[in-house]
């Protein structure tokens, strides 16, 4: 008998960081086997996907787990606590899994009436690298897909709640780092050395400022690390690097940030001499949900008997379901994981089971409204 909470706690004691889930994907494709599945595997990849298909026509759908862990070292006093030190499920992408695993274990003990239902077990998504690689892997034949739906767990909401938006669910952002080299020189000749120190400090006034700028929604950029030179007293500084995050619930708007960046540091170098280097590190684009799949998830919610709010600003941080949301209409979703539950990517986060079943009967409710189900 299948127990998916049982399913989580061994997904939690094994995580794996972004593109190195290749125990966990043998994993939940051997369990989908189990199932009577034959799932496709190595998708964009360590990804998994099976395909369930009836013999009428009818409204296509997809959802979506992510499977990947993080770099962090676990404090939670629990049996199913990380066997793997410096890594674990910290933003609880093992109950995610253990959602759609439990939705693909009740559709496997039901008949689908028409159309067909994907379940997508993706990859690094903590880099931004695992919907784009799922969604450019020829491996597969994604067809036409009506709806798409997929759900992040969030801490400091009331366990179970579901928490949607129109338009932008979750903000677009990126790690930027602009690094300006130029020559060192003694610190008694100055005049001499080609210097970053000017360009480092008018940029940093530059990143903070370019938000009041750009008036259309929410926009961010914040400081995160500056690095200049070497500590030696005799010697000017040769090069120095600044980093920052930038994000924003607009992707236009973030667009613009980006490029007022990259226009701005080049300025910068071109003024003073100086070569410049970009890189821009972990980029996701906003999440945009789809009214009519917006629809579809608040009716099952109405169902069920589910809580359901509409989110009056957009969660800040970013997922690259944003991926999927483009392709095709899609309705991202939270879940409240309590009130009191430590935050995501905290040491001593820990997913809700009681999360699994919420999620899994909410899946199944879309389908049995779109598709028919019957035992």
């Amino acid at each position: 008998m299948f127990n998916p909470i049982l399913f989580r706690h061994h997904l939690h004691k094994m995580p794996e960081l972004s593109g190195n889930e290749k125990e966990t994907q043998k994993v939940i494709a051997d369990t989908l086997r189990t199932f009577g599945y034959a799932p496709l595997e190595g998708i964009g990849g360590h990804g998994v996907i099976v395909k369930i298909e009836s013999d009428q026509a009818g409204p296509q759908l997809l959802f979506r787990a992510d499977m990947d862990a993080l770099p962090i070292n676990e404090r939670a006093n629990h049996e199913h606590g990380s066997q793997r030190f410096g890594v674990m499920h910290a933003c609880g992408h093992d109950g995610h899994s253990a959602s759609l695993m439990g939705l693909a274990h009740r559709l496997s003990e039901q008949n689908l009436q028409r159309g067909s239902v994907t379940l997508l077990f993706q990859p690094s998504e903590e880099n931004g690298e695992g919907a784009r690689s799922m969604l450019a892997d020829d491996k597969w034949s994604q067809g036409h897909i009506d709806y798409a739906f997929g759900y992040h767990n969030v801490p400091g909401f009331p366990l179970g709640q579901i928490l949607c938006r129109d338009n932008t669910f979750s903000c677009a952002s990126t790690g930027v780092s602009v690094k300006f080299t130029g020559t060192t020189a003694h610190a008694a000749y100055p005049e001499t050395a080609i210097n970053p120190s000017r360009a480092i400090r008018q940029l940093m006034i530059d990143i903070e400022g370019f938000p009041s700028t750009i008036k259309n929604g929410l926009t961010m950029s914040t400081i995160v690390h500056i690095n200049l030179g070497k500590p030696a007293f005799g010697t000017t500084p040769e090069s120095g690097e600044l980093m920052a995050t930038l994000r924003s619930d607009s992707n236009k708007s973030f667009a613009s940030l980006c490029d007022h960046v990259k226009e701005r540091a080049q300025y910068y170098a071109d003024r003073d001499g100086l070569t410049l280097d970009i890189n821009w590190v972990d980029s996701f684009s906003a999440t945009i949900n789809h009214s009519e799949a917006n629809m579809l998830l608040k009716q099952a919610c109405k169902d069920l008997g589910f809580d359901f709010v509409n989110l009056e600003e957009p969660m800040r941080w970013s997922e690259d379901f944003s991926e999927y949301s483009k392709a095709w209409p899609s309705a991202f979703f939270g879940i409240g994981s309590g009130a009191e539950h430590p935050p995501l990517h905290d040491p001593h986060y820990d997913f809700p089971d009681t999360l699994i079943d919420i999620s899994s009967k909410l899946f199944e409710q879309i389908i049995k409204d779109m598709n028919g189900l019957r035992t």
